[in-house]
Parts: structure tokens; C-alpha cells; sequence
């Protein structure tokens, strides 16, 4: 959100700037994105010590816990994908209803009575 310099409407002066959303959006995506490549560097370190703990039983629960936690990543990946995929189409939609709103607009004349006076009266 933004405060264009000396415009102030009914939300108190603060606006969506679509562009900066999308960005959000975007940047979530980057995240998303990154995260399998994240977990591959998991395996090597892991494996190494499950090497190194032949036979013994935190070998396997070692082994177990990175497949558990490369799961929950897969998973967290995917959670934070959609919903920049979300975040994205919000600010598509922001954009849309703008030019919505400003077509509905066109052709009323600038000076139009709509009931109401300066100052109350």
C-alpha cells in the first residue's frame, strides 16, 4: 500500500498499488521455487552420517527424519506457490476493477450535482 502525495479517499489516504502486490506475489513464487533446490542439499550432509552410523539404529531414524523433513518442505513449497499464485491474481483483479470502475465513469460530467455541498450546506 501507498499514500500518493496529497490524495486522501475514504480509506484514509491509503491505496493499492497493483504493481507492488504483484511483486509480493512474485517474489513468493522465487521462494516457492527455491526450495526443492534447498532440499537437495539436505541429502548429501545426511547421507553422510547415515554412512558413518552403519548399523546402528539412528542411521535409519536419521534417514527417516530427512524424508519426513523433505516432505514438509515439498509440501510448505507448494502452500507458499499458491498462494503467491493468489497474491498475483488479486492484483490482476485490483487492476481490473479499476478499469472497471473508471469506464462506468466515462461520460458523467465532471461538475454533476450528486445532492451534495461543500461545507454541509
Amino acid at each position: 500500500m501507498s499514500t500518493p502525495p496529497g490524495l486522501f479517499g475514504p480509506a484514509g489516504g491509503y491505496w493499492i498499488d497493483e504493481d507492488e502486490v504483484r511483486k509480493a506475489g512474485s517474489a513468493a513464487l522465487d521462494v516457492a521455487k527455491a526450495i526443492p533446490d534447498d532440499i537437495k542439499v539436505l541429502y548429501k550432509p545426511s547421507d553422510a552420517a547415515v554412512d558413518g552410523l552403519t548399523g546402528w539404529q539412528s542411521a535409519k531414524a536419521l534417514d527417516d527424519c530427512l524424508e519426513a523433513w523433505a516432505k514438509a518442505l515439498r509440501s510448505l513449497s507448494g502452500m507458499i506457490e499458491a498462494a503467491g499464485d493468489k497474491v498475483i491474481e488479486s492484483a490482476k483483479g485490483y487492476k481490473a476493477e479499476d478499469h472497471r470502475q473508471a469506464g462506468l465513469l466515462q461520460g458523467l460530467p465532471r461538475s454533476a450535482d450528486f445532492g451534495y455541498r461543500a461545507g454541509g450546506q
